[in-house]
């Protein structure tokens, strides 16, 4: 028998980083034969056409020619239609055996939706979490449609379950990022300091903040809220850009009007490796990422998390939630800069998300698993 076909559609740098650990593990099976898709964000030039970073390392990924027009709701819907047309020709061409699926992006259950009507298993990584808004719908809606489950904490296996999945589907694998964090050499302090242009000596704020689905209107001034408290302790700031979800460009707007600012260090990309030795060296960061809820407590980063958008997740004793206020977000990066007894506490926590072999975990049952009817054929068990 040849090796099984196993296709991954990557939409940003973030998702691609995330995976990265699945896809080596996928790539270096005897049994498993990776077929590697990008689009999207990972296809526009102002988001950095980090494209190239993918296909530096996996030479036969491919592209599908599908991005994001505008920065409104419309666009996310005509980008869904285009992407799904290409998909399914792609996957009638050259059908895989399973496919991965991670999280809750409209590329996910874009790939998710032309899996189940084609009948191709599909495997969710990262299921079962609880979050906002439209986050919060697709991640659920594409946990009904996928066949396997690979969620990264308990929790989210018992929430899986609750939703009416079979057990048996459901298999408690831990967060890729871990297999990088605790098993990768990540770039030393001298480097990092250097690629982002500062004296290792100095601290340095780090910000991520991406633009929220209901509340679009707000995203430029949500950003100005956070980027002014920032620049109040008259620290080295690095920002990234937000994705280009609705109101992702009204955000970058407000972030070059800071680049004059020599406080301001804005790349629209990092490489996933380079952005974890970030988040390690950071005195504080703040903003609405996911990986500040799963990664920062490995490094035992003070972590400011601004307003709605990970209502819900799971979190580390690092985390300090605030609104989109600024004098509560300088008050939250005061204390995560100076409480020493504060700053103490967090040397002793712990991350919760892993132990650093989801990789292998999921190419393993990826290996075993049974592909017939009954992964197919769902039923609610209640």
């Amino acid at each position: 028998m040849g090796k099984r076909k196993i296709a991954y559609v990557s939409g940003t740098r973030a998702d691609y980083g995330l995976m990265t650990p699945i896809l080596r593990a996928v790539a270096n099976s005897f049994k498993l034969d990776l077929q590697l898709y990008v689009t999207g964000i990972h296809l526009m030039p102002k988001f950095g056409e980090t494209a190239i970073f993918v296909e530096k390392e996996f030479p036969s990924t491919k592209r599908i020619k599908s991005i994001f027009k505008t920065d409104e709701r419309f666009s996310m819907v005509g980008f869904s239609g285009e992407y799904i047309n290409l998909l399914n020709k792609i996957f009638q061409k050259n059908r895989p055996d399973m496919v991965l699926i991670l999280g809750d992006r409209i590329e996910m259950l874009c790939t998710a939706m032309v899996c189940l009507y084609l009948g191709i298993p599909t495997a969710h990584i990262h299921g079962g979490e609880k979050t906002y808004a439209v986050d919060e719908v697709t991640r659920h809606a594409i946990t009904k449609i996928s066949s396997l489950h690979f969620p990264a904490t308990k929790e989210s296996a018992e929430r899986i379950i609750k939703m009416g999945e079979e057990k048996w589907r459901v298999h408690v694998v831990g967060a890729p990022a871990l297999d990088i964090i605790l098993n990768k050499k990540l770039p030393t302090k001298k480097d990092i300091f250097k690629t982002i242009g500062l004296d290792p000596k100095q601290q340095f704020i780090l910000i991520t903040q991406h633009p929220v689905s209901e509340e679009i209107a707000i995203a430029a001034q949500q950003m100005r809220e956070t980027l002014e408290a920032a620049k109040s302790f008259n620290m080295p700031i690095i920002i990234t850009y937000p994705h280009s979800d609705p109101g992702g460009r009204r955000i970058i707007e407000v972030i070059e009007k800071y680049k004059n600012n020599p406080l301001f260090h804005i790349f629209p990309s990092i490489k996933y490796e380079s952005f974890l030795a970030l988040e390690r060296e950071a005195a504080v960061w703040i903003g609405n990422s996911s990986g500040a809820m799963i990664e920062s407590s490995s490094f035992k980063t003070p972590v400011v998390n601004i307003g709605t958008r990970q209502i819900g997740r799971q979190r580390g004793k690092n985390v300090i939630d605030v609104s989109y206020n600024r004098e509560e977000i300088v008050k939250a990066i005061k204390k995560s800069l100076t409480d020493k007894s504060y700053l103490a506490k967090l040397q002793t926590i712990k991350n919760l998300w892993g132990d650093g072999k989801t990789g292998p975990r999921v190419a393993r049952i990826l290996e075993e698993v049974e592909i017939n009817s009954k992964l197919l054929t769902k039923q609610i068990t209640y």
